[in-house]
C-alpha cells in the first residue's frame, strides 16, 4: 500500500503558495488601482503603472520559481512511491 501522507503535505504547501500568492496580487493589485484613483497627471500614471508592473512580475516569476519547485518535489515523491510499491 502506498503511503499518500507524503504526497498529500505536498499537495497542500502548494496550495497553500497559490493562494498566499492569488491573495498578495489581489491586495496589490487593489492597492494599485487606488493610488491610481487619485493621479493627476500622464506622468504620475505612467510612474505608478510602472512600477506597479515592474513588481507584478518580480513577484510572478518569484512565485512561479517557488511553486514550480513544489511541484517537482511532489512529483517526485509521488512516482517515487509509486515505483517502489511497483
Amino acid at each position: 500500500m502506498v503511503d499518500f501522507s507524503g504526497i498529500q503535505q505536498h499537495l497542500t504547501a502548494i496550495t497553500t503558495a497559490q493562494t498566499d500568492y492569488a491573495k498578495s496580487a489581489f491586495e496589490s493589485s487593489k492597492a494599485y488601482f487606488e493610488k491610481l484613483a487619485g493621479v493627476k497627471s500622464p506622468e504620475k500614471f505612467l510612474e505608478l503603472t510602472t512600477e506597479h508592473t515592474k513588481s507584478a512580475f518580480e513577484t510572478f516569476a518569484a512565485q512561479a520559481t517557488k511553486i514550480g519547485e513544489l511541484y517537482k518535489n511532489f512529483a517526485t515523491e509521488a512516482f517515487s512511491s509509486i515505483k517502489a510499491k511497483s
